[in-house]
């Protein structure tokens, strides 16, 4: 069975480090070529350099796509020369993680192939997008709605404003996070910051998910404790310069960290992590966070309190003066509370957030549809398990070639 994954930027992998759809992609991918599945990863060509390009990561074949690179218009025309390459391929099915290439669902479905659309968060509400953008969204999502093979929502939230908008849920499958063991805070010393003696801020500088607002708060509060910022933007913006014009000592900006340990050390030994997030589905950031076993604090969305279960395995702060500032206060008095929160974290993503199982999940969905099978409505797809594909030291390939440039 022939699946390609196309609208990520591509794989993680070496110094190739990118967002939370990524993390998907290189999660699965691995898993469902394990399982028998030939598998491709349509990547953004202009992220990967102008070396030997790798032709396979973990059995997974990777294949670079060029296009009209701009933040609004970019996806779009690299999904339309990815879609096209996949259709000569004579691929069975193709999932899409992006909902502005939803018009390209048609097409797909025409071509004989089978059409998946993995949804992402509300992307129609992001300011982040310029208005041409929100509504090539706002389409896609109308068009998948109403013509995908199947609809993947990563949150049960997601299904409820997709039901209302469009009278279509689809299936819900969440994202996965990897549990890491051992890491160690020495990994933290360039950095002068020593475990425990900081708040983490994990986001990129788009206003939607209030990495201003946050750290204003943060310096209301008075702690002594420093807030590590890590994160950025791929595109300048004046906000972008706001927050970066913010000139305090107990504010640190490390940047984007490429080196997953180094990046799950910044977890780990965080005082608390603070989520700002306010649009979009079941957030890797905070996913992270919790198999690192943080104490969260985070914006109170119907998002986070469902990936939080209520209170149960985080705290939640209200996007009003002063309420953030009042609750990093009450936290860091409170060692004890925010202990607890950590030991909680990790039996989140034992219950409900397992790589294993989301791949499971996948294969049978895909493995259903291109048999011509239809789910019954309210599905769960099966809760197996297949062997982890995605390993530690990926096995690597060159002598890719690139498309459309």
């Amino acid at each position: 069975m022939k699946i390609a994954l196309i609208g990520t930027k591509g794989m993680n992998w070496g110094p190739h480090v990118f967002g939370g759809f990524e993390t998907a992609v290189t999660e699965l991918a691995p898993r469902l070529a394990a399982a028998g599945c030939d598998v491709t990863v349509y990547c953004r060509r202009h992220l990967y350099g102008r070396g030997v390009l790798t032709e396979k990561v973990n059995g997974v074949r990777l294949r670079y796509v060029g296009g009209i690179e701009s933040k609004n218009f970019g996806t779009m025309t690299n999904g339309v020369l990815s879609v096209a390459d996949a259709l000569r391929s004579a691929t069975d099915a193709i999932v899409l993680f992006n909902t502005g290439l939803g018009c390209l669902v048609p097409w797909i479905r025409a071509a004989g192939c089978r059409a998946l659309m993995h949804l992402d968060g509300l992307e129609w509400q992001r300011g982040k997008w310029g208005w041409a953008a929100r509504r090539m969204f706002e389409l896609g999502a109308h068009v998948s709605a109403g013509s995908a093979d199947e609809l993947i929502a990563d949150s049960r939230e997601i299904q409820r404003v997709y039901g209302n908008r469009y009278g279509r849920t689809g299936v819900f499958i969440p994202y996965g996070a990897r549990l890491v063991q051992d890491i160690s805070d020495s990994l933290l010393q360039p950095y002068g910051i020593e475990a425990g003696s900081y708040y983490l801020l994990v986001t990129r500088f788009v206003p939607e998910n209030n990495p201003l607002f946050v750290i204003e708060e943060f310096l209301r509060a008075g702690t002594r404790r420093s807030l590590v910022i890590l994160g950025g933007n791929f595109y300048r913006s004046a906000y972008e310069g706001q927050i970066r014009g913010v000139k305090d000592p107990r504010v640190c900006f490390a940047g984007f960290i490429a080196d997953p340990e180094l990046l799950y050390a910044f977890y780990r030994y965080s005082y608390v992590y603070i989520h700002g997030h306010s649009v979009g589905g079941t957030n890797p950031t905070m996913l992270e966070a919790l198999a690192n076993s943080c104490c969260i604090l985070a914006l109170d969305t119907p998002f986070s309190r469902e990936m939080l279960g209520g209170d149960r395995y985080g705290l939640f702060w209200q996007k009003k003066d002063g309420d953030l500032a009042e609750r990093i206060s009450r936290i860091d008095a409170e060692p004890a509370l925010a202990d607890r929160y950590r030991l909680a974290a990790v039996q989140r993503i034992h219950g409900e957030y397992n790589w294993d199982r989301v791949a499971s999940q996948y294969l049978d969905l895909v493995a259903a549809l291109v048999r011509g099978k239809s789910l019954p409505k309210g599905h769960p797809v099966t809760n197996g398990r297949i062997g982890a594909g995605c390993q530690e030291e990926p096995e690597i390939s060159a002598g890719a070639e690139a498309i459309g440039e």
